[in-house]
């Protein structure tokens, strides 16, 4: 196979993850830096293993953020413990159903913060809606966190590997 190829793929993989990066059915940064690792592997990267690296700690936090961003954003928009674990019922709904496609990857949660808060606080509408708008902004958030770095690798690896 010709090494234009192969590099074709690699970009391909890549693209996905930075499609992943939107979605969250896709874990966009781990598979765009696990073909960035790869590509270095199999020696179809002239990267130093330094930015590698760099990338590896980056998508590490990435991952975590991914957890901790949307739990953080409600808590401080005043969500309790019941808000909290609507968002997460709400987001695991909202990807295994997904009747809506990627619109209810944003209502789901809001919608199972909501439901949540107001069980906690059944008078207090707007803290409610406030605290589950958290989680839209947490989601917001580590989306465009983990689309970024994996557009950065993507356009690392296609004007330094590929085009080069």
């Amino acid at each position: 196979m010709d090494e234009w190829v192969i590099h074709v793929l690699f970009l391909m993989v890549m693209f996905v993850g930075v499609l992943g990066a939107i979605l969250p059915v896709l874990p966009g940064a781990p598979i765009t830096f696990g073909t960035l690792i790869t590509a270095k592997i199999l020696q179809f990267s002239d990267l130093n293993w330094w930015l590698i690296v760099i990338f590896g700690g980056l998508t590490l936090l990435g991952v975590l953020l991914d957890y901790l961003i949307p739990i953080v954003a409600t808590k401080k928009m005043g969500g309790s413990k019941y808000g909290i674990v609507g968002m997460i019922l709400g987001l695991i709904i909202g990807i295994i159903f997904a009747p809506f496609g990627f619109v209810s990857i944003i209502i789901s949660p809001f919608l199972g913060a909501l439901i949540g808060e107001l069980i906690y606080d059944t008078k207090n509408h707007k803290r409610a809606f406030t605290a589950a708008l958290g989680s839209v902004v947490g989601y917001a958030l580590t989306s465009s966190y983990g689309f970024l770095l994996s557009l950065s690798m993507f356009a690392v690896y296609l004007f330094y590997d590929v085009l080069n």
